[in-house]
């Protein structure tokens, strides 16, 4: 990690990690770091790397883990239990004075605060007004971006009242002091609608800026992925009309969806697949070149040349989710889960057991964010909720076509039109951090079966627990912060 930077200044109360610069410097001030167009291009690569340590972290198996796509594999000893650092966060025992994402909420709050000392400053600088637009644009995509992920987790979904009035998140749009600044949480709606004027504004700057240098693109904000997950955040506020029209332009102007015959292939291969829309590369250590995270450290399987493991991750696939995939599913056994057989301690003795793992992220792979698949899925429930059910209908049978040849519908309506896109995504999506999310802002139950050995297997919507509770430090830093309900 690098040193001395003095970007930091937070209403949080940790220690201030650098955001500026991907290269080791010394004590460089905020107004040397952010006099020059080089300056700010340094400092938003700086955000990018936090950006995506943060998305190699616990965060990105929240979604599966928490709803049911996850079961915990034996450890090295053969002991099957709950990964610790989940296990409050799966028994929905999270506490604001100890909560296992209260990095999370921390570090996220942190960039957003380097994103807008960055925007705060590119105006006085000189340099081509393109180029400016270019770090605006990134800036201002990657702000919405964490804010709506904030409000993913820590709030009720939008439709939790008529008009979205509960409790939303603080959003943060000028840089902020300790001891100064004590923000108010949002509404929902007025959370939300922040999150899409920073994603417009970004579009616009991304029409009137000069091209990323930095290759490949999908590694970073652009015109394309920020529309995408425009796209996504409408469905959330069920703006369905909004969703279908940009996730119609992602489609038409983006990538073609991964053809059968090259899913598996690319989704083992190191690099993003081919209908990434938007893929952070694993944090890199400058000095060795040595990956620092990786969401594969979750999943991954490490064998020997005969195929025997040697090391296998926490976080199998269940039952409850590879038993919605056909034998004939490309993402199935046939495909992209293979079942290893592993010791396991169980009151008989110790016995070799089946476990099922993604093979999406097998080797220092980075987080994926959204890709084109998504689109399609989008477009399908925002069609179906509509009455547009026959445009909802191809969207669906791209999906599954994709999958399995066999597998398309031509006779459904109605709620089941819907629910069985909603299994689609389940499908199509699982282990990118969608099943939680689209639960819960379907007013959906928790349902955990395959591998669930707590006494809370189920839990209902509505309840306080489908929002995790803002961290104690930022609560008493604070005076204006309003706990979540529940906690």
């Amino acid at each position: 990690m690098k040193k001395g930077i003095l970007f930091c200044i937070c209403f949080i109360l940790l220690s201030c990690d650098d955001f500026l610069d991907r290269e080791p410097v010394e004590q460089i001030s905020i107004d040397q770091q952010l006099s020059t167009l080089e300056g700010h291009f340094d400092a938003l690569n700086g955000a990018y790397t936090e950006f995506e340590e943060l998305y190699s972290s616990l965060r990105f198996i929240y979604a599966d883990a928490l709803a049911g796509n996850v079961k915990f594999a034996p450890n090295n000893q053969g002991i099957q239990s709950i990964d610790p650092r989940f296990e409050a966060t799966y028994r929905f025992e999270e506490q604001e004075s100890d909560s296992n994402f209260a990095s999370f909420y921390v570090d996220s709050y942190q960039i957003i605060n380097a994103i807008n000392l960055i925007l705060s400053r590119i105006d006085a600088i000189d340099g081509a007004e393109a180029d400016k637009n270019l770090i605006k644009a990134q800036a201002l995509a990657m702000r919405a971006f964490l804010h709506a992920d904030l409000l993913r987790v820590y709030t009720q979904p939008y439709n939790f009242t008529s008009n979205a009035s509960h409790l939303g998140i603080v959003y943060n749009t000028e840089p902020l002091q300790i001891g100064e600044d004590f923000p108010s949480r949002l509404t929902v709606a007025e959370s939300y609608a922040l999150v899409e004027a920073d994603y417009l504004q970004a579009i616009d700057f991304f029409g009137n800026s000069s091209d990323n240098a930095n290759q490949p693109e999908v590694f970073y904000f652009n015109e394309l992925n920020t529309k995408a997950l425009l796209s996504r955040v409408y469905l959330y506020m069920q703006q369905w009309d909004n969703s279908i029209r940009l996730s119609s332009q992602v489609i038409e102007e983006g990538p073609d969806l991964t053809p059968r015959n090259l899913l598996v292939s690319q989704w083992l291969d190191f690099n993003p697949i081919s209908e990434a829309l938007l893929e952070l590369g694993p944090p890199i250590d400058q000095n060795d070149g040595t990956v620092r995270s990786s969401v594969s450290t979750y999943f991954q399987v490490i064998t020997d040349s005969d195929d025997n493991i040697i090391e296998n991750k926490r976080y199998s696939t269940s039952n409850d989710l590879s038993s919605l995939y056909t034998n004939d599913d490309i993402r199935s056994t046939s495909g992209l889960l293979k079942t290893y057989f592993i010791s396991t301690q169980t009151s008989s003795g110790t016995e070799e057991l089946p476990f099922t793992f993604t093979q999406k992220f097998s080797d220092r792979d980075g987080a994926i964010v959204i890709r084109q698949s998504e689109m399609f899925l989008n477009r399908a429930e925002a069609f179906a909720k509509t009455g547009r059910e026959n445009e909802a209908l191809n969207d669906l049978n791209r999906i599954k076509l994709r999958a399995n040849p066999d597998a398309e519908l031509n006779s459904i309506s109605g709620q089941d039109l819907i629910d069985e896109i909603l299994l689609e995504r389940r499908r199509e999506l699982a282990f990118e951090g969608h099943l939680f999310f689209d639960l819960k802002r379907n007013n959906k139950d928790i349902i955990r079966e395959d591998g669930c050995t707590i006494n809370l297997c189920r839990l209902d919507y509505p309840n306080p627990r489908f929002v995790l509770p803002i961290p104690e430090s930022s609560i008493l830093i604070n005076q204006n912060m309003i706990q979540n309900e529940g906690y």
